[in-house]
């Protein structure tokens, strides 16, 4: 795929890799994740002042106006080198649900200087609650509140903001809301993936500045911004599955059984090509995923939950592999190979759950053409 990015994305992934490559070391991670630092603001700042958090803002409000295709290369970086911040949450809430608020000039700004870090809140105690939520917007002689409750945000202990999806007398609606307001009160868990993960529950006045979008604009919102999402999730894992099995290629040359490296047995030879082979189709199928939506083709639908569906599927299966190959070392916590697999079990869920694409692909018609 690479032959096929543009200059300009090939700049973008080269700089970005060799970044994260010089600044994001894996030991430093693990300690600051076991000290309950979920997020380093040095980083995210580094983040901003690279253009990261600008590039899926429209040029004429101060971003860099890019599309699906260099966030999922920026996405799959974060796979790639298990990136904490959250920083596919802030570009997919920017450039989905934001850029459709009447304040999207201000708010925008304020997400590309780094100082704004929003992450959405869409889900509830049981499935249907993602598209259907019971918390509730209510107006009262111009005076708007915001009752209920958001569970498992993933990144929702790196959050400035949240953009909740409510049920309002008009539909659905948005609001963004800070987490240090009065009448919002959070807890942090930690997560397996080291993301640091948050429930809210909201009791919490808000004015008409804090109401994003409602009704039509509010679903078409979320329609993008779950479709988005799961473009980005699958380009992330799809990140975390071609550097398991780099690192697993890399051992099996390493570890010597019977006087030969592993890699020199022909059944696991055949193993590892086997990755390799289901890992690049999903790369192509990530990548024509992402080119259907800037290209706005009818099918963009269909092609994002394609996507999620099969790299949640080949990522599970490339990363439980390369535990297998590793052997014991695999499964602590010092070593590197069981983090991929954690954070591609936490991905298989975001937003939109495996099963759940699959069941709106079957649902979904094939544009005619």
């Amino acid at each position: 795929m690479a032959a096929q990015m543009t200059e300009d994305q090939t700049l973008l992934k080269d700089a970005a890799e060799r970044y994260l490559r010089d600044s994001y070391d894996f030991n430093e991670r693990r300690e600051r994740i076991a000290a309950g630092h979920y997020s380093d603001p040095t980083q995210w700042q580094a983040f901003a002042d690279m253009g990261w958090l600008a590039l899926p803002i429209d040029e004429d409000l101060g971003g860099l106006g890019l599309g699906a295709r260099e966030m999922a290369i920026l996405a799959e970086l974060c796979g790639q080198f298990l990136v904490t911040e959250p920083l596919i949450e802030a570009m997919a809430v920017s450039h989905a649900i934001l850029g459709n608020s009447a304040q999207k000039e201000s708010l925008l700004v304020q997400v590309a200087e780094g100082t704004l870090i929003p992450v959405a809140a869409i889900d509830e105690a049981g499935e249907a609650a993602r598209l259907s939520p019971t918390t509730q917007l209510t107006e009262d002689s111009g005076q708007w509140r915001l009752t209920g409750s958001k569970q498992w945000i993933s990144a929702g202990a790196s959050a400035t903001h949240l953009a909740v999806l409510a049920n309002s007398a008009t539909g659905l609606a948005w609001v963004l809301v800070s987490v240090d307001a009065e009448g919002v009160s959070r807890e942090i868990y930690p997560t397996h993936d080291g993301r640091g993960g948050a429930s809210f529950k909201f009791d919490v006045t808000l004015d008409n500045a804090q109401i994003i979008a409602t009704g039509e604009i509010a679903q078409d919102a979320l329609t993008a911004y779950r479709e988005l999402a799961m473009v980005l999730s699958s380009a992330e894992t799809l990140g975390a599955t071609q550097a398991a099995l780099d690192t697993t290629v890399d051992y099996t040359k390493q570890r010597i059984q019977f006087g030969q490296p592993l890699a020199s047995f022909q059944a696991l030879q055949h193993r590892m090509s086997n990755m390799l082979i289901q890992t690049e189709l999903t790369r192509s199928l990530v990548y024509a995923a992402c080119d259907a939506a800037d290209d706005g083709h009818a099918d963009r639908g269909r092609f994002a939950r394609a996507a999620k569906v099969k790299a949640a599927t080949v990522g599970r299966k490339v990363s439980q592999e390369a535990i297998q190959l590793h052997g014991g070392i695999a499964t602590t916590d010092e070593y590197i190979v069981g983090h991929f697999f954690k954070r591609i079990t936490a991905l298989e869920s975001w937003v939109c759950s495996k099963g759940e694409a699959l069941k709106e692909f079957m649902a979904l018609p094939a544009a005619q053409h």
